[in-house]
Parts: structure tokens; sequence; C-alpha cells
């Protein structure tokens, strides 16, 4: 199910399969055919969840929900991902791949100087992921 409420009621009900159910969520995410209004809404939660979660398991679960949102669902343009452009150097390396991923699925010209910088990164995966990003902004128009 995709949809906020049940989202909240697995964070306060916190069990230990909660990165399993996550990928269920994923899942129908990538193959289901959810309302829109409700992916954005649950991906808008779910940015908000990402940024504050602490354990790793759950944070990539969350994390992968974002990406399968934008990549499956088209959520990269109706979500607003300024929250996620302002943690990007707080993030380790599995997430801000993720991250730059998704700013330039945007296509939000906004982005460009806060992903410039990643094209220095000591990490080559990053400096992949920040350029990518940088061609979708600029040049891809049409696709994510």
């Amino acid at each position: 199910m995709i949809d906020v409420t049940y989202l909240k009621r697995l964070f306060l009900n916190r069990r230990e399969d909660l990165h399993l159910r996550l990928g269920d969520m994923g899942d129908l995410l990538e193959y289901g055919n959810p309302n829109r209004k409700d992916v954005i809404a649950f991906t808008q939660y779910a940015l908000e969840l990402a940024i504050a979660e602490e354990d790793f398991e759950v944070k990539e679960g969350l994390f992968n929900l974002l990406m399968n949102a934008v990549t499956f669902q088209g959520a990269a343009r109706k979500v607003e991902w300024d929250p996620l452009a302002n943690v990007l150097p707080t993030l380790d390396d599995a997430f801000l791949d993720y991250a730059l991923s998704i700013l330039g699925c945007s296509k939000k010209r906004k982005f460009i100087k806060i992903i410039e910088p990643y094209l220095h990164s000591k990490t080559e995966d990053i400096r992949q992921a920040a350029a990518e990003a940088l061609e979708e902004i600029n040049y891809n128009v049409e696709e994510c």
C-alpha cells in the first residue's frame, strides 16, 4: 500500500522487519500502479523520514523508496527536494549517490550549484553520480 498513514504506522510500530516492509513498498512503486496524488504525498513523507533516519539499513530502504518513486512513478518533478539538497553534505556516500540522482531527475536548475562541487569528490562513484545528475538537468529533458 502506497499511503502516508501506512508508512507512519510502520514507523510508529517500528519492528525488526521494517527494512523488509520498505522493500515491499519499493516493489509496489516499481511494479504497481498507485494513485499519483498518493505517490507524491508518500514520497514527500518518505523524504522527511529518510533525512531524519539514523539506522543505516532503514535509511537505505527509504532512499530506495525515493528512487523508485522518481524512476517508476514520475515523482521527481512533483516533490519539493530542497530538504534533500540541504542535507547533501551530511550524507554518507551510499545515500549521496541516490540523492544526486534524485536531484538530477528533478530537472531543477537551482540544484546545479549544489551538485557541481561533487564533481570533485574523492570518490569516483560520487563524481560519476554528480556528472550524470548535471547531465539530466542540462540535457535529458524527457527522461526520469
